[in-house]
Parts: C-alpha cells; structure tokens; sequence
C-alpha cells in the first residue's frame, strides 16, 4: 500500500483555504457522472459507496462521497491537503518565475489514485477512500484556480491560487473575498442548499445548457496533466482579467458563470468516462 506520510503545511491550509467548489458544486459533478455510468459501472460503483457507509455512515450515496475529502480539512487532517491543487506560476508585471509546485499535487495524486481504483483486491475500505478521492479531485481540477498562481513582485512566490487577490463582491453589497473563493461559490450558482432536489435541478439546467456534444472529442480527455493545462489557460486568459480590490463587472461575472457551467458540465462528464475505463473489468 502506498504511503500516505506527504509534507504538510497546517498553518497554510488553515490561512489559505485549497478547497474547490463547495459542497453543492462536488455534487453536481458527482450527479452528473453518476447518470452516464455504464449499468454495470454503476453497480460497482454502488457497491463500493455501501463500503464506504460501513465506516462512514453519514455517505450513503456517489453524490454525497464526492464531499468526503473536504470533511478531513474540518479535523484539521491536513495531510492531504496538497492533492487538492497545483500552482502552475505565472507572472504579468515581469517577476522572475520558480518553481513553487509540490510534488504531492493534484495532478500526482489522481494519477496514483486510479490504479487503486481499478484494483479490485484492494482492500475495500481503502479503494472506497480512493474513489472517494478520485470522484472530489476531478471536480478540483475543473475549478480553474487550482491549477495556478500568479507570481508579482508583491507575491514572489506566489498568490496561492487567487487566494491572495482580493476581490469585493457580491455587487449589491460589496465585501472583500479571495478571487479563488469568488469561483469556488461559482459566482451565485452554488449558493443554495445541498438539498437532492437542487442537485438534481443544477445538474439537468447545466448538462442541457452543456450537453457532452457541445464539448466535441475534449470530453474523452482523461489525462489529468492536459486538465491541468486546460485550468491554467483559463485562469491566464480570463480568470485573473477582474480587477484586484475592485467589484467585477457584470461581463465578467456572466461570462464567468458560464465557464463554472461549462467546467462543472466537463468535470463530469470525464468523471463517468475515467470510472467507466476503470472498473469495467473485475
């Protein structure tokens, strides 16, 4: 079994929350996948949440184990905190680059992660972790900003992810938050309960907008590295383009509404298809 003792950073975590989305929008992901698991896919997968419960009583359901991995933060279990992003640097007022990434990062662990998964003489406890890990770090990679930092010369090593750019919002009445919590609560989209009902009701408004035709053969990507690649080149050509300290404009929010849509919609999507490759010989 692999070893789980990874540099930790509790004060970091603590400060500077790596968490994407919140618990509706892993949902949604979850929601999203599960309904495009091939029928004996789903039953594994069915198979290997009821595992889970034995231990975890209170996940009971895919959806619901996708939010799992964020519960450890709550317990000040920090030692998985770094699977949840990559900072991939960027600069845009000429401060010299370095190389600020983990080794022990998103992109890292979903590659180790999958194997486990498809391994059906794992102990049943720890692949239902994995897959729990593996369902949440997908939805993670989606969300732009966990897939880069931006370098200045007030941040030489970096913003932590949109951590470190304040933005005001929401528009009506204007309060400082983090450009990475702005996309993490997906603007509004997000702000409702977690209720079964809202999650079934943002999943269907968001595949009808963004059915997996719309995304062309991109949906098949299952490389997590091109996904990583895909979050910083949208982080650098839009994400970043609101104004720090100041209350974005309703371009930004809409056009930005639209990419959470459309990054939720693919997460997914590529979620049934890596599950579908993974379990479909036991």
């Amino acid at each position: 079994m692999m070893k789980f003792i990874l540099r930790c950073f509790l004060l970091f975590a603590i400060s500077f929350p790596t968490f994407a989305w919140n618990t509706l929008g892993h949902m949604v992901v979850a929601n999203i996948a599960y309904a495009y698991l091939e029928p004996l896919q789903r039953e594994r997968v069915d198979k290997i949440v009821k595992d889970f419960s034995k231990e975890y009583s209170s996940y009971n359901t895919f959806n619901q184990l996708a939010t799992w991995p964020d519960s450890l933060h709550s317990q000040k279990v920090e030692t998985f905190t770094h699977w949840h992003y990559i900072d991939i640097p960027f600069s845009t007022d000429g401060t010299p680059l370095k190389n600020i990434s983990d080794t022990d990062n998103i992109i890292w662990a979903i590659q180790l992660i999958k194997p486990i998964v498809e391994n059906y003489r794992a102990n049943y406890y720890e692949r239902a972790r994995f897959l729990a890990f593996l369902e949440h770090l997908v939805g993670d990679i989606h969300q732009p900003l966990h897939t880069t930092a931006r370098i200045s010369a007030t941040y030489p090593d970096g913003d932590q992810g949109g951590n470190l750019y304040s933005v005001k919002y929401p528009v009506t009445k204007p309060q400082t938050i983090s450009l990475h919590k702005l996309w993490d609560q997906g603007f509004d989209l997000f702000a409702m309960d977690a209720t079964p009902e809202n999650v079934a009701m943002l999943s269907t408004m968001i595949t009808a907008n963004y059915p997996k035709s719309y995304f062309g053969e991109k949906v098949n990507e299952q490389n997590p590295v091109v996904w990583g690649e895909e979050g910083f080149a949208l982080s650098t050509g839009f994400v970043y383009s609101t104004p720090e300290k100041m209350v974005p404009d309703a371009a930004y929010i809409a056009t930005g509404t639209e990419m959470v849509k459309q990054q939720i919609a693919l997460a997914g999507y590529r979620l049934a298809n890596v599950l579908n490759e993974l379990l479909k010989d036991a």
